[in-house]
């Protein structure tokens, strides 16, 4: 007798190959939604750095009187629409060692994290008059 000619696959190849597909699936799925949440994670630092960086300008064309007495309007605030999200708050402390010099920290927040940033500003004090006279 001739042995038969074997046909097809077997069932446990079937599943071998399924089982293959599906880690490989799987894998592929897990590094696109890890591409993707790093993809938004690097927008949002994008965007709160922008945001960050545009207060600290605003700061920069403040003269030393409105530097040392920031308006609630500069002090804190909420962007406009689309970046409503975020908000942000703003501290300019002199330095008593330093004169003219401005200790600056802005943060933004927004409903899962912060971002801070902190720099100095320079001013030229006013010039201090004895108030003697001629």
């Amino acid at each position: 007798m001739r042995p038969r000619a074997r046909n097809g696959i077997s069932l446990f190849e079937a599943v071998a190959a399924l089982a293959i597909v599906g880690v490989v699936s799987v894998s592929a799925l897990s590094a696109a939604g890890g591409e993707m949440r790093t993809a938004a994670r690097a927008r949002r630092a994008l965007e709160v750095e922008a945001l960050a960086t545009s207060r600290l300008d605003f700061l920069a064309l403040m003269s030393d009187q409105q530097l040392q007495n920031l308006p609630d309007s500069v002090a804190k605030g909420t962007f406009d629409k689309p970046l409503d999200d975020y908000k942000w708050a703003t501290t300019a402390t002199p330095l008593a060692t330093q004169a003219g010099i401005y200790d600056v920290r802005i943060s933004v927040d927004w409903k899962d994290g912060s971002y801070a940033l902190h720099t100095y500003i320079y001013r030229r004090p006013p010039l201090a008059t004895t108030g003697r006279g001629n």
